[in-house]
Formats: C-alpha cells, sequence, structure tokens
C-alpha cells in the first residue's frame, strides 16, 4: 500500500459531495459515517488496498439499513475478498431489524455447551440444556423468535453442521468475521435461517439479508494486487469532480477536444 492510496481514501470519503450522499440515508450524520468508514480502513490491511468504489457500494449497503459497521459493534461488516469488499450483516444487526418490525415479541441466538447439553427433539422443538453445569467447550447453536401473535420456533444446529453451511455458502467463510468471530458469525446462521423460513420479513430484513455476503457488480481487481490508479473515477464522476491528489472540488470538469487538445471549457469571450 502506498501513501497515496491512503490520501486517495482520506480525500474521497472528506468530500463533501461524498459525504452528503451518507447524510441522504444517515440524516445529516453523513460526516460521523465518513470517519467511521475512514477508521474501518485504517484497522484492516486489505480495506487499504480496495478501491473506493468497492468499498463505497459495500458501505452504502449498511447506510440504507441504518447499520453501523465498526466490527466491535457486530451490527455489519466490510469484508474484503477477491477484489470485492463484500457487505456481510451480523447477528446483533439481524436482531436489530427484527426489532424495528414491530413483530417480534423475543428473538435470540446463542451458543450451547457440551456439559449443559441433553437433548434436542427437532419434532417438538424442544432443547433441554443443564444450566447448574459450567460453561465449556461449544458443541451447537440455537436461535429462537417468538411473534405478538404467539407463534413461536426454535432450532438447534451441531457446530459441525454449522461449519458445513459456512463453507459452502459464505466465500468469506475462513476469513473476516468468520475468523475473528465464529460464535457471532455461527449465531447469524442459524438466526437467519428460522428467520427466512418462519419468520415475518420486513423490508428492511429483506434487504439486508438479499445484501448479506452479495457481489458487488463493479467488479474491481484482487485486492492484493490493487492499485491506486482509475478504479474509482466512474463513482467520482458520478458524485463530484475532484483532485485526487488535493481533495480540492472542482467546478467543472476538463475534456479533450477531437484534435487531443485540452478544453478547458472557459467561454471565448470573441465567440458571441
Amino acid at each position: 500500500m502506498t501513501t497515496n492510496q491512503v490520501v486517495t481514501h482520506k480525500n474521497f470519503f472528506n468530500a463533501p459531495n461524498v459525504q452528503k450522499s451518507f447524510d441522504d440515508v444517515w440524516k445529516g450524520a453523513g460526516v460521523q459515517f465518513a470517519t467511521s468508514i475512514l477508521s474501518v480502513i485504517q484497522g484492516n490491511a486489505s480495506l487499504k488496498s480496495a478501491s473506493n468504489e468497492s468499498i463505497m457500494t459495500s458501505a452504502m449497503k449498511a447506510a440504507v439499513l441504518n447499520l453501523p459497521i465498526e466490527p466491535s459493534l457486530g451490527r455489519a461488516y466490510l469484508v474484503p475478498y477477491k477484489g470485492q469488499v463484500q457487505f456481510q450483516l451480523g447477528y446483533k444487526g439481524l436482531i436489530e431489524l427484527a426489532q424495528r418490525s414491530g413483530k417480534y415479541k423475543s428473538i435470540n441466538a446463542g451458543p450451547v455447551y457440551k456439559s449443559q447439553f441433553v437433548s434436542y427433539d427437532p419434532l417438538f422443538e424442544e432443547l433441554t440444556l443443564d444450566f447448574t453445569q459450567p460453561q465449556d467447550e461449544v458443541i451447537g447453536y440455537f436461535a429462537s423468535f417468538s411473534l405478538l401473535n404467539g407463534f413461536r420456533k426454535l432450532t438447534y444446529w451441531t457446530k459441525a453442521e454449522v461449519e458445513a453451511h459456512g463453507k459452502k455458502f459464505s466465500k468469506t467463510f475462513g476469513n473476516g468475521p468468520w475468523k475473528t468471530d465464529f460464535d457471532a458469525m455461527a449465531r447469524k446462521t442459524v438466526l437467519k435461517h428460522i428467520l427466512s423460513i418462519y419468520g415475518p420479513l420486513s423490508v428492511e430484513m429483506q434487504t439486508g439479508m438479499q445484501n448479506d455476503e452479495s457481489e458487488n457488480d463493479n467488479a474491481t481487481q484482487d485486492i492484493k494486487t490493487a492499485e491506486p490508479v482509475n478504479a474509482d473515477q466512474q463513482l467520482l464522476d458520478d458524485l463530484m469532480s475532484v483532485d485526487v491528489e488535493t481533495g480540492e472540488i472542482l467546478e467543472e470538469v476538463s475534456e479533450l477536444k477531437d484534435n487531443g487538445e485540452l478544453d478547458l471549457k472557459y467561454e471565448d469571450p470573441n465567440a458571441r
């Protein structure tokens, strides 16, 4: 990573028009959200080498759901993967979206310990645990919810089932939060499964689940070899005209004439 790439990230996300795009969805908190993006970038070596365009696309998915992206909060994550920066929904973010819907009386997910596990009946959805025993090795995860109308659902997956599901369906398994916080991702996996089948889904919940670990349309080079070139020029052109070296906002964009000369768009006073 070069110093110029860091400057590019800083200038890009501090640019007024970029922050305004976040303001539109964060209702005036665009500056704070842009600052949190820069903080997340600084804390992740792979993100530092990613294009602004890819980061912006994934960050906006979190912004429209009004979910913070700081990893410590567990609501949403920006995860680098093969030239893309994926939006990844956290289990706390999934619970928050469910709570906002106003349809859930209770919702929970957590680990099951070997010493406490007694039995699980998948037919009648009965999980029996002995909480008098100490917490030791995690052997599985449960997820449950109840609705205001009285409907209830519970499921239990072994740790092996969670791992198999993650390896099959998650492209970032073994990386990002799957590596740094397996427990949180396991909770989300089981909870997302039961909610997607049996739970009423608000528009926000549907959006969050659909965007979870989804591919960005604007593919870039592999993050390990990405260079600070013109990968984010299209997004810059859509949002503003900006000098990426100085951060200065330009009022008009220069173009090349047919003869190859630079057109600075100055009016000829004798042309009138």
